[in-house]
């Protein structure tokens, strides 16, 4: 594993356990945290499903592999 690779696992460990502080935080503030926690899972969805749709569109990998810029 490359260093570069490691970093960037590193920082998605980061990333992921400040996820967690953030929404243990919400449940904390439990009234008025689950308008947190419903707009961070809305974001969360919408990250999932671009992403999703961006890994499965064929266009892009065509546009990826032959158009050079």
């Amino acid at each position: 594993m490359s260093l570069g690779n490691l970093a960037l696992a590193g920082i998605c460990v980061l990333a992921l356990v400040y996820a967690g502080f953030i929404v243990g935080g919400l449940i904390a503030a439990w009234p008025w945290g689950i308008i947190g926690l419903a707009v961070l899972g809305f974001f969360a969805f919408l990250f999932g499903a671009v992403l999703r749709q961006r890994l499965r569109n064929p266009e892009d990998r065509y546009y990826e592999r032959e158009v050079k810029e």
